[in-house]
């Protein structure tokens, strides 16, 4: 039978299309050649009106959580077909195999992290949501950026992001024109995996699935802009290797990145992946700032990075004041508990305070 919802449950049934079918082709067999091929073309022309539309909404759904000023100009969140989760490949560059063994009880497939925990799939490699946020005042005619944020450990987006963090609420007191794009990453666990994003412009298809469903909200024009528009890129804790894939692969090419990419921000997070990190902050005609604010806990590692700054003879600041300008990097330390830096800083609701300092264009 048809599932709930398919395209074919609102013909009456499967065995209707497929009977009407079965007649249709009957009925062809039996003209002309020059018939035959006036009416495939038709029939072509038909289906691609009935199937593709129907295709493409099956595969980017949403859910609008606020479409009223002035909480907001539109939230929502939306299942992406190339949202990091579900992913079914490999670690990174390695040939191991994201899910190497099946739970003997459940039958179900079992991701192993580096402390030895083990996950299930279900529910921790599903969730396919992305939260999009557009802030109260926030006006399709003039230039924007995207902020894409990404989260660390043990999180679920309503919870953790809009309830504990206050993003939105962030986002709307930065003041700037911004579309805020925070995608589900791994669901609940102290896990740090990447997902989709482990693959080669993994963040560019994702962007390209938000940029189709605001198509719809906003016009095409706005989607055309979206497309090429400045991002800026943050991630807390555990986020910090969905951020290092994306600086590492995540665009078509070099070019791309250093052309799109406005800066990066790290809210205690850089616990590895200082390769990525250091390749893209030695890149030549990079633009984008970089702010690792930082506590005990990434503070060995943050060390060692402006170690390798002092000894290349690439500037940078252990203090933050005015405006944060193209290629200024700040590595600054605070004394605040790990879980409070996204909303206590310094400064108090930091992505807000440092999305104010940027220098617009």
């Amino acid at each position: 039978g048809c599932k709930r919802g398919s395209f074919c449950q609102s013909l009456s049934g499967c065995s209707t299309l497929f009977v009407g079918m079965a007649l249709f082709l009957r009925f062809v067999t039996s003209l002309s050649c020059r018939s035959k091929l006036s009416v495939t073309l038709r029939l072509g022309v038909v289906l691609t009106t009935l199937f593709l539309p129907w295709r493409a909404g099956a595969a980017i759904t949403s859910d609008v959580w606020c479409r009223k000023e002035p909480l907001c100009h539109l939230t929502l969140t939306a299942s992406l077909p190339n949202a990091p989760f579900p992913y079914d490949g490999e670690i990174g560059d390695s040939k191991e195999p994201f899910f190497a063994g099946v739970d003997p009880v459940r039958g179900e497939r079992m991701h192993t992290v580096l402390e030895g925990v083990s996950y299930p799939e279900h529910p921790h490699y599903v969730d396919n949501r992305v939260l999009i946020h557009m802030p109260p005042g926030f006006n399709y005619k003039k230039p924007f950026e995207i902020l894409v944020f990404f989260h660390g450990h043990d999180t679920e987006l309503r919870r953790t992001l809009v309830d504990e963090m206050a993003l939105l609420q962030q986002v709307n007191a930065s003041g700037r024109n911004v579309v805020l794009i925070a995608p589900q990453l791994v669901l609940n666990a102290m896990d740090s995996s990447p997902g989709k994003l482990y693959r080669s412009e993994g963040f560019k298809r994702m962007l390209t699935d938000v940029g189709h469903l605001l198509r719809h909200h906003a016009g095409k024009k706005f989607a055309n802009q979206f497309a090429k528009a400045p991002v800026i890129l943050a991630a807390f804790s555990g986020g910090y290797r969905a951020l290092a894939y994306t600086l590492d692969r995540g665009f078509t090419n070099p070019w791309e990145l250093d052309a799109r990419l406005r800066g990066v921000i790290l809210l205690d997070g850089l616990y590895g992946e200082v390769d990525k990190y250091a390749s893209w902050l030695q890149r030549p005609k990079r633009l984008g700032f970089f702010v690792n604010l930082h506590t005990i806990s990434t503070r060995e590692i943050s060390m060692l990075m402006e170690q390798g700054w002092q000894e290349s003879g690439q500037s940078w600041s252990a203090k933050l004041s005015g405006q944060i300008k193209p290629r200024q990097i700040y590595s600054l330390y605070v004394n605040t508990p790990h879980k409070k830096i996204p909303v206590e800083g310094p400064p108090a609701w930091p992505l807000a305070d440092l999305m104010k300092r940027i220098k617009k264009r």
